[in-house]
């Protein structure tokens, strides 16, 4: 250490007087040869003498597997109406429930009373989508067209499922019309 203090030092002083500096000769270049060589050497066996203990890195973190939001509910709609399992009515009104609260919610963020947004939720008119409204209004379920229907039941998805899926969709585009406001 006391080498490289002193050749700072050195080079500090031929920048502040350049008549210190000396001609680059071999001998000089022999002489910072043998320096660097020796502190190199210096270096090794200081290394090799020590009994300092290496330590081991810690193991890195795993990452914490968390549920993906909203994953219940689609495994609840994947399992609504699903062909060779009964769907109680429990499961059923949890579903609806869940989906009212959210629907009554979005409504009233879109400036609506509460007693508003259920009456339009029950009445059917929160939407123009005839599935979506359906889901809330089972009495209106029968407002949607005859093309529509006859397409649905052929498509092999439930009912219960393809309502419900469309009331989210419908919620989020409103929820996404507030948010662009």
């Amino acid at each position: 250490m006391a080498v490289g203090i002193g050749c700072v030092l050195a080079g500090l002083a031929v920048v502040v007087a350049p008549s210190l500096a000396v001609g680059v000769t071999p001998s000089l270049l022999t002489l910072v040869g043998v320096v660097a060589g020796l502190a190199g050497a210096a270096a090794v066996y200081e290394r090799a003498t020590t009994d300092e203990q290496r330590t081991e890195p810690p193991t890195p973190e795993r990452p914490l597997s968390v549920p993906t939001p909203g994953a219940e509910l689609d495994r609840q709609l994947d399992a609504l109406g699903s062909r060779g399992r009964r769907f109680g009515i429990g499961e059923r009104r949890s579903i609806r429930d869940r989906l009212d609260e959210l629907a009554v919610a979005v409504l009233v963020r879109d400036g609506e009373s509460e007693a508003t947004a259920r009456e339009r939720l029950a009445a059917g008119t929160w939407t123009d989508d005839p599935h979506a409204a359906a889901f809330f209004a089972e009495a209106h379920a029968s407002d949607v067209p005859l093309e529509e229907r006859l397409r649905a039941a052929f498509s092999g998805e439930p009912s219960p499922r393809r309502r419900a899926r469309h009331a989210i969709d419908a919620l989020a585009r409103i929820a996404d019309r507030e948010h662009e406001q």
